[in-house]
């Protein structure tokens, strides 16, 4: 089924359960022989971004990208007073983009905002906002630092990984039954931006929590489509040439995120093959910070010596086997077999610079042409940052109705 409420278009400005769902994710270790999520250190937290919940921030085991157990950490934010007669349905929330690299960058670290510091650099994620009015709907929310992200991480961060996030909110939604008896086997994963992307992607790993019943998807302007998102920022470049600074550096940032990225999943990949001298001198820096800090120097950089004049991202690199094999495993826009488990609502803006509406758009169509029940509506006028909140009483009917039955 799907159902479109679509008006307004983009502003250039502001495989079944399990494995067998199609595709999102063979290549990555198993989790068949690791201890999912063994609890390791609990501390309760009093937070005055979510007054309403009793807060607890776990450490806990989850399956290493690169094989084995790791550390991972999870807040979890549980409604204060009686749990009702089958628990608290779970809400596993997957934030967006905080960092490619940098381990302090994570949610669990700026519980003020619980955003890894998107609102500090100017970025206002909104994210404390509709956390707690998940709770105050009654429902638990699990929210994970993806692996890598939090002060227990010890390995790297598997950036746009769709093992490594499915994952990290599996284990996350795991160690949270074991900490809170009062949980429910009901639940549902909401994300963000890359986080939207990689809850689609979950769908293909929810048999590695066969023992719960998974719900559905809320996915809010989701980082698919990327080689066709990169294609659209590079014809930008040229034909919106007042704008030319800001999309070329998009369009180098996007590859210095990517290079890192894939740096992990193919460690000693040769990165002239994704850059030019001008890009490659400031990734010491762009991996060593968060992410608006990151693309700010960038900004600065390609600003200094104009698009034209900065040496920067390589056209071709989307034609490397390596990126190729990266994408066609991480990215559910490009796997031609890839179906949901179970229904997702879909929001998207018209006035997103970061995720254009006709990517997701054509992303939705294909997945409900291959049979996926998709709820669909585009927001006229919303942003990558307001869409969180544009569409939080769409997002919060379509959860209520799909815990009901």
């Amino acid at each position: 089924m799907l159902t479109n409420n679509h008006s307004g278009i983009v502003s250039t400005l502001t495989c079944a359960i399990g494995l067998l769902v199609g595709g999102c994710g063979g290549g990555d270790n198993s989790a068949d022989s690791v201890p999912y999520a063994e609890i390791k250190a609990k501390a309760a937290l009093t937070l005055a971004a979510v007054p309403q919940a009793d807060v607890t921030l776990m450490t806990h085991t989850m399956p290493a990208y690169s094989g084995g157990p790791t550390n991972a950490t999870t807040l979890l934010f549980v409604p204060k007073g009686s749990a009702p007669a089958q628990g608290w349905p779970v809400v596993a929330w997957a934030h967006g983009t905080t960092t490619v690299a940098q381990k302090t960058c994570a949610p669990s670290r700026t519980l003020d905002t619980l955003d890894g510091g998107l609102t500090a650099e100017g970025f206002s994620s909104h994210y404390s906002e509709v956390i707690g009015a998940w709770v105050n709907a009654g429902y638990a929310v699990v929210a994970p630092d993806f692996e890598g992200l939090g002060d227990a991480a010890t390995g790297r961060y598997p950036y746009y990984s769709s093992a490594s996030e499915a994952r990290s909110l599996i284990a996350g939604v795991k160690a949270a039954r074991i900490a809170n008896g009062a949980l429910s086997k009901k639940w549902m994963a909401v994300g963000h931006s890359e986080g939207a992307r990689g809850v689609l992607a979950l769908n293909s790993f929810v048999g590695e929590a066969a023992e719960l019943d998974f719900r559905g998807t809320v996915a809010y302007a989701p980082y698919a489509s990327l080689i066709a998102n990169f294609q659209y920022v590079n014809g930008l470049v040229t034909s919106d040439p007042t704008n030319a600074t800001l999309w070329a550096a998009i369009q180098n940032h996007f590859v210095a995120m990517f290079a890192t990225a894939i740096d992990v999943d193919s460690p000693g990949l040769d990165q002239t093959q994704f850059m030019g001298a001008d890009l490659a001198a400031l990734m010491p820096a762009f991996r060593n910070d968060c992410i608006f800090s990151a693309f700010n120097q960038v900004y600065a950089a390609v600003a200094a010596k104009t698009p034209a004049g900065f040496v920067g991202s390589k056209a071709g690199w989307v034609d490397i086997p390596a990126v190729k094999a990266f994408f066609a495993k991480n990215d559910p826009a490009v796997l031609p077999d890839f179906k949901l488990a179970a229904p997702a609502f879909v929001a998207q803006g018209t006035a997103d610079v970061f995720v254009p509406e006709s990517l997701t758009s054509k992303l939705v169509n294909d997945l409900a042409g291959r049979g996926s029940s998709v709820s669909y509506r585009v927001y006229t006028g919303s942003d990558h940052g307001s869409i969180v909140l544009d569409a939080k009483a769409d997002a919060l009917a379509f959860m209520a109705a799909r815990f009901a039955n």
